[in-house]
This record gives structure tokens, C-alpha cells and sequence, in this order.
């Protein structure tokens, strides 16, 4: 935990080795990542030579500690505005892969200062899934004994439980459509600009892309007859295949409120990316817009966060009230969910390790080792944020792909390829959609496994951020409302399992795209020691 301090001096090279030391020292008291420790310091250099470079010996001060609970690191340089990001492309690169792992420089200039400010994440002694199984387990239980003593403390429970559950699930769809929007235009902005993606970035970004919907349409095909679909006869085909017609063309939205209005996931996604495009496209002109959108999209993660820390009480509040309820669904549907989506998320997991054996004659041991360490802290965690530095170290000092295309498909990667959650989440539409009487046809299969993928890579990749995709996805696909508390709590156990099938898939796909490059080093990536 970060104490009180602040110095002042001269900015000078002593000067900055001392700041970047002290650096370090408040960061490693902070309990972050020794690996985002060294990319911190080495940035924080970089920024502070620019600031000397453009200021001259100008005065600097820094502070640390404490404020409404967060901690910070910030360095405050009087003169003219210098934004050392803007001068620098690695270190606007760099910012972008430390805000993955929950680390970013923030800059901003007033009343003649510039001002570098950092918010180190606090350590959390409990984990994610420690958390949640005590949820987990305490709302069975307390569900079970309201259950058995019924009467007044069963209705006093419920009284209390139902409204709670009701308000968080509220804000959740509050911010379900903005959240959906920024990380879409986030993600095609983080890419750069256009003319620095070239033949990589389109290659990357095709396979994701491409993998997703390709994914979701091989496991509707494997599961879809565990399921009492409605036949389709000859003659719904045309109405079916109009149908269809109709939906894609619905994506297109009539104006820019009625999507957030309304829920529309798909028009919402759409918004975003032509957005993106559109600033990707016109670049420097459109730089105070671009800036707009990140901070916007810093203001809701940060509110995610907080509304990820109460996801266990969430957790709890819906399995206490589904135990309360004589419309639940039965623990066999729940059984059938995880009977789907944990062997889907490992036969993936397990065609990727195969078909990397077969292409680049590698060691299925040797692959396993090199990848299993970034598997499991996802297993462990529900955040691809947290294994972000692994995935990276791993991926190019083990795996064999260059430094270039690391840095851009795996910040790209796991913002918007999540075929783990592909899987979980047509399992969870079709056990729900069964349960509640929903007719199934092919059209409304086809329908699921478009709108799975796009909120698939629309969701953001951090602990809970499946959850405010839930509640648009029930919307289109005529589910009812109540089905998101049983899908709350299958989701806080499965979301370790998705995250986890993610990462290794992802790497896996980066693979392909680096040799289909020519560019992968497959001594490197065979080799029994890495790097």
C-alpha cells in the first residue's frame, strides 16, 4: 500500500534516474507485477528525457499515496504543454499494452503544468475465484436454510435479496450499451492508424475475426441436436432465409439514440466500429475526438470495475433469490450448461494444441509447457488483463512470433477474440431458450450464433464483463428477463474456464498468422528451452 510523499527538484539526468528509481520503490510498495515494474520504469524514462529535452531544466515534483481509496504516482513538470506520447510512438504503443494489465500513464496539462499520473491496482489477498466460491456457497447454504425454516424469514429474505439483485442487474443494463460501444471503438482505435497495420494487422485481424464466427458455427452444428428445434419445413425456407435478410439489414440503425435506447446490441456494435473506422481513417484530424472516446471509455471501465468488485455479492444475491424461487430453473438445466460449455471450451482448447503438433512438428509436451502458464492464470483469475505481460513474454520468447506482430495482435487479440466465450455463451442461450419455452428454429440458431459472436468480441475483457452481455443478448434472442439471474451465477464459474480456452486459443491463432507471414520462428517455437 502507497504512502504519503511528495519531493520537488531541478529536471536533470540524475534527476530522472533517482525518479525512476523512487519509481520503482513506490511501485513494488504498491505490490504490482515486478514485469510491469521494469515497462514502467523504462517508459517513465523515456517520458521524463522528452520532458527534459523540450523544458530544459525545469522544475518537477513527485507524489505518492492514497485518494478515495485509490492509490497514486504522480510527476508534475511546470512549462509549455509536452505530451512525451505524442513525440514517441513506442511509448504510446507501450501505454497501450500496460493498460491491458491495468497499469497506464495518464496525461494531461492545466495552468502551465503537465502532469503524468498513475493509479497502481491494489493487491487483492482473496482471488476472483476464492471470492465467488464463497458466494457460491454461502448462498446455497443461507438459500437452503431460508428455504427449510420458511415462513416470515423466508419472506423477509426475499424482501430484502429481490430489490437488491433487481437494482445491481439495473445498472448493469445501464451501462451494458455504452460499455459495448467504447471497447468496440477502443479496440479498431488502439490499433494505431491504418498505414502501421499493413499486411500484419489485416492478417490478424481477418483470422480473429474469421476464427469467431467459425467457431460459433461449428458448435451450434455439434450441440444444436441436444435441443427440440422446430423443423424446418420446405416452405418456412424463404421466410426463414428473408428473415435473416431482414435482421442484417436491421444492423444498419435509423438514427444514433434509438440503439442505446433500446438495447440493440447489433446496432450498437455497428456504431462502434464505423466510428472507429472513421477516426482510425482520419487519424490526426480527428485527434481531440479519439481522445474523447478513450477517456470515455477509461470513465466506464473504471465504473466496471467498481461494479465488478460487488459481482461476488451479485453471484450471491442471484443464486440466494433462485433458491428462493419456485420458477428457477432445475439444477438440470444448470448441469447441462457446464455439461456443454466446459468440455466445448476443452475439445477447442485441445483441436488448437493438435492441429499447432500437426502443422509446425512440434511436441504436444513441449506446447503444453510453454503455453499452460498463461492458461492458468486466466483458469485462476477470469481476466485476460491480469496473464496480459505473461501472454506477451510467452508468445515471443517461447512460442517463436516476433516482436512486431506480438505487440499488435495480443492487445488487439484479447480485446476482441474470445472463442471460449463463443462456446459458453451458446450454451447458456440454448439450455436457457429451452427452459423457457422459446421456439428454436434454424433461423433462430443462425440468429444466435451472430449475435454470440459479436458480443463475444464486443465484451470486455475483464473479470464479469460477460455479464453486461447477457442482458442484451436474452433481448434479441427473445428470452425472458429472469433467465439473467440463473445465467449470473453459471457464468461466475464458467467465465475462469472461458477466459482461460481464450488465451490459448488466441496464441494459437497468432501462431497461424505469423507463419502464414513467413515471419514465425519455429526453432524457437520447437525448441525444449525457449529463451
Amino acid at each position: 500500500m502507497l504512502k504519503q510523499r511528495k519531493e520537488q527538484d531541478t529536471l536533470s539526468d540524475k534527476t530522472i534516474d533517482r525518479l525512476s528509481q523512487i519509481c520503482e520503490e513506490s511501485l513494488t510498495e504498491a505490490e504490482a507485477d515486478h514485469k510491469d515494474i521494469i515497462r514502467i520504469r523504462l517508459s517513465l524514462e523515456e517520458i521524463l528525457s522528452v520532458w527534459q529535452k523540450e523544458l530544459g531544466q525545469t522544475e518537477i515534483s513527485y507524489s505518492t499515496g492514497r485518494k478515495f481509496g485509490r492509490q497514486y504516482i504522480v510527476f508534475e513538470a511546470t512549462g509549455r504543454q509536452v505530451n512525451a506520447m505524442e513525440h514517441e510512438a513506442d511509448l504510446f504503443l507501450c501505454n497501450r499494452l500496460l493498460s491491458q494489465a491495468g497499469l497506464t500513464f495518464v496525461y494531461s496539462y492545466q495552468n502551465g503544468v503537465n502532469r503524468l499520473s498513475l493509479n497502481p491496482p491494489k493487491k487483492v489477498h482473496i482471488g476472483q475465484m476464492g471470492q465467488l466460491l464463497t458466494a457460491i456457497v454461502s448462498a446455497v447454504l443461507l438459500g437452503l436454510l431460508a428455504r427449510r425454516l420458511g415462513g416470515g424469514i423466508r419472506d423477509v429474505s426475499v424482501a430484502v435479496a429481490g430489490p437488491l439483485f433487481t437494482m445491481i442487474l439495473g445498472v448493469l443494463r445501464a451501462i451494458s450499451s455504452p460499455l459495448i460501444f467504447l471497447s468496440v471503438c477502443w479496440g479498431i482505435i488502439s490499433i494505431g492508424d491504418l498505414s502501421s497495420v499493413g499486411k500484419i494487422g489485416k492478417q490478424v485481424t481477418v483470422r480473429l475475426i474469421g476464427s469467431t464466427f467459425l467457431i460459433g458455427m461449428v458448435m451450434a452444428l455439434l450441440i444444436c441436436r441436444m435441443f427440440p428445434f422446430t423443423s424446418g419445413a420446405a416452405r418456412n425456407i424463404g421466410n426463414g432465409a428473408a428473415e435473416i435478410y431482414r435482421m442484417i439489414l436491421d444492423i444498419v440503425p435509423s438514427d444514433m439514440v434509438s440503439p442505446f435506447l433500446n438495447g440493440n446490441a447489433l446496432q450498437i456494435i455497428f456504431l462502434g466500429v464505423c466510428l472507429g473506422i472513421a477516426m482510425l481513417v482520419l487519424g490526426e484530424r480527428v485527434q481531440a475526438l479519439m481522445q474523447i472516446v478513450v477517456q470515455a471509455n477509461e470513465v466506464v471501465q473504471f465504473l466496471m470495475g467498481l461494479i465488478g468488485k460487488v459481482i461476488p455479492l451479485f453471484v450471491f444475491l442471484s443464486i440466494f433469490s433462485l433458491l428462493q424461487s419456485d420458477l428457477g430453473i432445475g439444477f438440470g438445466g444448470i448441469v447441462k450448461v457446464f455439461g456443454i460449455a466446459v468440455p466445448g471450451c476443452l475439445l477447442l482448447t485441445l483441436s488448437y494444441l493438435l492441429l499447432l503438433k500437426r502443422r509446425f512438428r512440434v511436441s504436444f509436451m513441449v506446447l503444453l509447457r510453454k503455453m499452460l502458464p498463461t492458461c492458468l492464470i486466466g483458469l485462476s483469475t477470469a481476466s485476460s488483463a491480469a496473464a496480459f505481460a505473461t501472454n506477451l513474454e510467452t508468445c515471443e520468447k517461447e512460442l517463436g512470433i516476433p516482436r512486431r506482430v506480438v505487440n499488435f495482435a495480443i492487445p488487439l487479440g484479447q480485446v476482441i477474440y474470445k472463442p471460449g466465450a463463443v462456446v459458453g455463451f451458446l450454451a447458456v442461450a440454448l439450455c436457457m431458450a429451452q427452459y423457457y419455452g422459446v421456439e428454436m428454429t434454424p433461423v433462430w440458431l443462425a440468429t444466435a450464433v451472430l449475435i454470440v459472436g459479436l458480443l463475444a468480441m464486443a465484451a470486455p475483457p475483464i473479470p464479469g464483463g460477460a455479464l453486461t452481455c447477457y442482458t442484451v443478448m436474452f433481448v434479441q434472442l427473445g428470452i425472458p428477463g429472469e433467465a439473467i439471474a440463473v445465467a449470473v451465477a453459471i457464468n461466475s464459474i464458467l467465465d475462469f474456464v472461458m477466459t482461460a480456452a481464450n488465451l490459448t486459443c488466441l496464441q494459437a491463432e497468432v501462431m497461424f498468422a505469423a507463419d502464414h507471414l513467413a515471419l514465425l520462428d519455429q526453432g524457437r517455437l520447437c525448441s525444449r528451452k525457449g529463451v
